[in-house]
């Protein structure tokens, strides 16, 4: 974590003060320490670079490290299906299956290997329209932020796609987050190896409790995360709350009459951030003011399961083609 941070965090749970025990530093990133607030005692530990702020009364699933653990078990009680996923040509796979076999070389510190499964895999799982329109949107947040020398913050980076964009594109420090430290150690090792890692912190959080003072924040990103949050309205509140700034959300909506995809995303809890409308509405009620920029419709269909891993899959949705439309949220606050 770079050491600039410290000025703007505070407790995530009270928005107390914290006071900062640092036990191994260089001169810009803060190794190993721990953050004590001054009001309710509640401690946050930096450990590798890695600082967690997650706190203890918000519930939550790390589907990354579980998917993770049942992975290496199922290749651990299987080796014949780890020979068929590992020991054979890449493009004999099909595009599920290369993905995880990107995880697996991601998870044992083979950066090249992962790199080419994900980019082989990626174009699998997608159309050609699909990886333009991704690119484009991308593009068009770069071209917004560019125009600050401020840190920029990106929430839910998953696997930092935008964030490798932007690191590649621009000068500014970049705030890697994720509520999955999981995520966060592989970030730093891939991002290391990469040679993108000097300008990045890495926070772990739940976005729903940030551990940034009031307008701390003059420019927030991000690629997807918004259309994958359950009860959006109090977590727009408190990106309102640390924002004094731009709020750019590469997002995608489904349409309202679409019963089939409809159905999984009533189920999943995501009503709320899957449509445009529920979503720009919740924006309002935070206090945004939210414009929709770069809007483009394309076909989407859904990705074939695996083969080795049989059935598994990379996204939920759609579950059926249908047309998604693909745009920038642009939220203000200033």
């Amino acid at each position: 974590m770079q050491k600039y941070l410290v000025k703007i965090l505070e407790c995530p749970k009270c928005h107390g003060k914290l006071d900062w025990n640092i036990t191994e530093q260089s001169h810009d990133r803060i190794e190993v320490a721990e953050a004590r607030c001054q009001d309710c005692s509640s401690t946050y530990p930096i450990r590798d670079g890695i600082a967690v702020f997650l706190t203890m009364d918000l519930k939550r699933n790390d589907l990354w490290e579980q998917v993770d653990n049942r992975l290496d078990q199922l290749l651990k009680q299987y080796p014949e299906m780890e020979k068929r996923l590992m020991d054979v040509p890449l493009d004999t796979l099909g595009p599920v299956d290369q993905w995880y076999r990107g995880d697996v070389h991601k998870n044992r510190g083979d950066v090249e290997a992962a790199d080419a499964a994900y980019s082989i895999s990626y174009k699998g799982l997608h159309s050609a329209e699909t990886v333009r329109c991704t690119e484009n949107q991308m593009d068009y947040v770069i071209n917004e932020v560019s125009q600050s020398k401020s840190p920029i913050v990106d929430l839910a980076s998953g696997s930092c796609g935008l964030v490798r964009r932007m690191l590649k594109a621009l000068p500014n420090s970049i705030v890697v987050t994720d509520f999955s430290p999981t995520v966060l150690v592989k970030n730093r090792k891939w991002l290391k190896k990469q040679g993108l890692y000097d300008r990045v912190s890495l926070l772990a959080f739940d976005a729903r409790q940030t551990p940034f003072a009031t307008d701390s924040i003059s420019m927030l990103t991000t690629l997807l995360g918004l259309n994958n949050i359950q009860n959006p309205g109090n977590l727009l509140e408190e990106l309102y709350r640390i924002v004094n700034g731009k709020l750019l959300s590469v997002s995608q909506f489904y349409p309202e009459d679409d019963k089939e995809n409809g159905t999984l995303i009533e189920e999943g809890g995501l009503t709320e951030s899957c449509y445009r409308n529920k979503l720009i509405e919740h924006f309002h009620n935070a206090g945004w003011a939210v414009e929709v920029k770069n809007s483009s419709n394309i076909k989407t269909i859904p990705a074939p399961p695996g083969v080795v891993l049989e059935g598994a899959r990379v996204d939920g949705l759609p579950v059926q083609s249908t047309y998604l439309e693909w745009c920038v949220l642009l939220g203000t606050n200033a």
